[in-house]
């Protein structure tokens, strides 16, 4: 289910409408079985919705829909067949040819092999039409109701690896008292040198938040000299986890990689201080037995170890002295959170909603969790009595086939999203336990996987509807933003949130091991995520002679050796992830992946990729960051007519392709590499900057080795353009490690200058800038939110950008030169920064002076204005 239905269906619908008006279909002689196809599509549609909601109660519906669902899937593929193979017909066809034996000998032999490509996919189409026009009789369609095609919800923009930041949500006085109570306790001297407090309760009832707030309790922060938070999961990895509890302990586990290890390096860290460790989200008591015990009770410090766990028996197998258990939030408390995150302000809503309010708090059982969700769904809702009992009466929470701990709260929260919602919140169970999720990666799989409805009309791109979607998940809090990210770019999903997508989502995908599924099951499974580190991918006996349906394959740990067959198994791939430095070659068989619109091979050891590459025109996402092996991109590239996204930053790229200014569609280029001095042929030494002008879409740019370029563009008409990193390479990572002469210092400046960014740019980043003034733009950005200067190290005096009106974040790093910071950084205006809340200076040897002149040390007033959010 981690696909809808009803907005499949509607997607492939859209997709056959505009294909049937290409001339590939005239070639292939397929347009009225097409038009058919479409219209069956559209009659059923109707009756997607009522079939959804009844299919988990309903096995009938549910088998019928299962049904409807492979039809779709070969539908889907159908058309990039059209396309593909149509296309291929279309370039045969001759041309002019001065030679009358080849004018006279084509068309013969082309006329075979259209009949052939034909009649393959003429039948194809027919039996689609026929198992559609099955399912269009099947008596279980004349049961659902038709609720046509509009749907009102919103869409538009209006196991957790836990933070240790504190929720702004928090409610009570119960809570308060529970952590005064739970701090007093543990900086208590009485009792053990080292103890283990724990907090209790069902999942969702608000364990963490009180761990939180103890955590942040500034006691703790006088008492103790360590102080650690770290969430351990369901599924952890004990190296890792030791690594990351010596690395947030202020030490270095170096080069140490077994636990023997690691133990040491822990030992040594923690011995002779007073250390407070929490432990979030503990499943197995072994976990302190096993791991953490030996090396925090062998040293001479003195320990505090706070755990929360779900099971009181875990406490009790790790030796708790005290055990605190969470109970459900009141009435009363319940209709406060309710009331603050539905936004619910004005007196009078207060007081005509409380009684459906309340009895919608007691349906959520007291979980603070399933009151947010919930409180997000009405926060989407006009505050009327009518919208609030209309969900209270709603079925979905009573689903009686559900496990038990997946309340109806939760899921009515689901059912309440429109269905692309839906699928982009299923989706994000498909990545590890307690991974971050950062949200333009998540962006990058909602498109590639096709869960974002285009947008008739207006110069809207697809990214930023997506980034819409993921917007309106958070606000329904069934994603939470990770404080850690000022920006809002990284969230988290609830484990019980998760359990719920990977119920819901389990007919068609799977999360782990495949070894443990059966070949009748894997056969079936059209999404795959693998996080087991293996030597290869092994398919299950019984597979090997069969093609699989897979669409998605994430490989986030890949094994060291891709055979050279592996590709042609797995033909029907929309995404495919394969990082880590296991791999270095991808075969030729590549190009077969005709229906691939994701690939990410980042972090690899890859040199080259096969020119086969070419053949992939479905493509949109190719993610090669960190690629440091990679020293040139096949001439194939330029044919890549689909492409969104191109990432090359961080790789030892040179050899590039003319022409990349011919990917219209390219709105998001990490990794531009500037032109050098040769460049033969089709192939060159880095990109001409004038390659950027024809690229109107452009969100996020990335140029490096700037030094190189001849001369800047403009790029004061990228209406899309929001982020910007310009880069230049540093003279100590120079081949010839000679200082920049005055004449490229100069021109530096100039082309820095021309790159004049548009003023809905949000994000700039410099990174080696080597000239001595910054451009003249800076002051404007009047959108900048975040800006780095990054090693500009010959600049005397920072830009003025004090008057920045939505300034957030400002991190300068390695301004060598600066001596004085002066009235100039403020800029002309009363107040200065109004809106900073981060502020970075970092390896600035030389700084001696920060001058705010006579006037404002003397007058307090004016003083006052200055980084007012900081």
């Amino acid at each position: 289910m981690a696909t809808i239905l009803r907005a499949f269906v509607s997607t492939c619908a859209n997709k056959l409408a505009t294909l049937i008006k290409e001339r590939v279909v005239l070639v292939l002689g397929v347009k009225d079985e097409l038009k058919r196809l479409q219209r069956r599509m559209e009659i059923i549609e109707g009756v997607l919705e009522d079939a959804e909601r009844q299919r988990i109660q309903d096995s009938a519906i549910d088998t019928w829909l299962n049904e409807l669902k492979d039809v779709m899937y070969d539908a889907d593929d159908i058309i990039d067949i059209c396309r593909y193979k149509g296309g291929n017909l279309l370039e045969d066809q001759p041309s002019s040819s001065s030679n009358p034996l080849v004018r006279c000998l084509f068309p013969l032999l082309s006329c075979f092999s259209t009949i052939r490509v034909r009649h393959e996919i003429g039948g194809r189409i027919k039996s689609l039409n026929n198992r559609l026009e099955e399912i269009h009789k099947d008596k279980v369609m004349f049961s659902l109701k038709d609720g046509g095609t509009n749907d009102p919800r919103v869409t538009r923009a209006s196991a957790i690896m836990t933070s240790p930041l504190l929720d702004v949500d928090v409610v009570g006085t119960e809570i308060e008292a529970a952590a005064a109570e739970l701090v007093k306790r543990i900086i208590s001297k009485e009792g053990k040198q080292h103890q283990i407090i724990a907090i209790v309760g069902m999942g969702g009832v608000g364990k963490t938040t009180l761990a939180q707030k103890v955590y942040n309790d500034p006691t703790m922060k006088n008492h103790f000299s360590v102080i650690v938070w770290t969430c351990v999961t369901r599924s952890y990895s004990e190296i890792e986890l030791l690594k990351e509890i010596i690395r947030s302990s202020g030490g270095d586990y170096g080069r140490a990689e077994s636990i023997a290890e690691l133990h040491q390096k822990l030992r040594a860290v923690v011995s002779g201080k007073r250390f407070f460790l929490v432990l979030d989200d503990v499943w197995q008591s072994d976990v302190w037995t096993n791991l953490f015990r030996v090396p925090l009770q062998s040293g001479e410090g003195n320990g505090r170890i706070l755990i929360t766990t779900r099971d009181q028996n875990v406490a009790k197998g790790m030796g708790a002295v005290h055990i605190h258990e969470v109970k459900q939030l009141s009435i009363k408390f319940g209709w406060q959170l309710l009331c603050k995150r539905a936004y619910l302000e004005r007196e009078e809503d207060v007081l005509s909603l409380r009684d459906v309010g309340i009895q919608i708090v007691k349906k959520c059982g007291g979980l603070p969790l399933a009151i947010k969700t919930v409180a997000g769904i009405l926060a989407t809702k006009e505050p009327n009595k009518r919208e609030w009992e209309k969900l209270l009466g709603s079925d979905a929470w009573s689903m009686k086939k559900f496990p038990q701990d997946l309340t109806g709260a939760l899921y009515l929260s689901y059912e309440d999203l429109s269905p692309e919602l839906k699928q982009c919140f299923l989706y994000c169970s498909f990545y590890p336990e307690g991974e971050l999720l950062v949200r333009e990666n998540l962006i990058r799989f909602w498109i590639a996987e096709g869960f974002i409805k285009v947008k008739r009309g207006g110069d809207q791109i697809m990214e930023d509807t997506a980034e819409e979607y993921y917007n309106e998940l958070v606000r329904r809090s069934l994603l939470q933003l990770d404080p850690v990210y000022i920006n809002g770019n990284g969230c988290r999903m609830h484990d019980l949130l998760r359990s719920l997508a990977q119920y819901l989502s389990q007919s068609e995908s799977f999360y782990g091991d495949p070894q443990y599924l059966d070949p009748t099951t894997l056969s079936k499974i059209r999404r795959l995520s693998i996080a087991k580190e293996g030597q290869t991918v092994v398919i299950p006996p019984g597979l090997e002679t069969k093609h699989l349906c897979l669409r998605t394959l994430l490989l986030f740990k890949s094994p060291p050796r891709v055979e050279n067959d592996w590709f042609t198994r797995f033909a029907y791939l929309r995404v495919l992830v394969l990082t880590g430095e296991g791999i270095e070659s991808i075969p030729d068989s590549l190009g077969d992946l005709i229906h691939l619109r994701m690939l990410d091979l980042a972090d690899t050891r890859i040199s080259k990729l096969p020119d086969s590459l070419g053949h992939l025109t479905n493509l949109q996402i190719l993610n090669l960051l960190n690629c440091e092996h990679l020293n040139a991109l096949p001439i194939g590239l330029t044919r890549l007519c689909n492409l969104r996204y191109l990432g090359v930053a961080y790789s030892s790229l040179n050899d590039v392709p003319r022409g990349i200014g011919r990917l219209q569609f390219l709105n998001d280029l990490q990794g531009f590499i500037a032109a050098g001095e040769y460049g033969s042929g089709e192939m060159q030494e880095g990109w001409e900057l004038n390659e950027i002008e024809s690229l109107s879409q452009l969100r996020w740019l990335q140029i490096e080795k700037l030094e190189r370029a001849k001369y800047g563009v403009e790029l004061e008409r990228k209406h899309h353009l929001r982020i910007l990193d310009l880069k230049c390479t540093l003279q100590v990572e120079r081949a010839s490690q000679q200082p920049y002469s005055e004449e490229e210092i100069n021109k530096i400046e100039e082309i820095f200058e021309k790159l004049s960014p548009p003023p809905c740019l949000e994000n700039l980043r410099f990174d080696g800038f080597f000239g001595r003034q910054y451009p003249t733009y800076m002051a404007t950005l009047s959108s900048l939110r975040h800006l780095i200067l990054l090693d500009c190290i010959s600049c005397p005096h920072l830009p003025p950008l004090g008057q920045l009106p939505h300034l957030r974040y400002l991190d300068i790093d390695g301004a060598l030169a600066v001596v004085t910071i002066g009235l100039e950084f403020l800029g002309n205006g009363v107040t200065a920064f109004p809106k900073l809340e981060f502020l970075y200076f970092n390896n600035m040897p030389n700084w001696e002076e920060w001058s705010m002149g006579e006037e404002i040390e003397d007058e307090g007033g004016a003083a006052s204005t200055l980084f007012q959010n900081s």
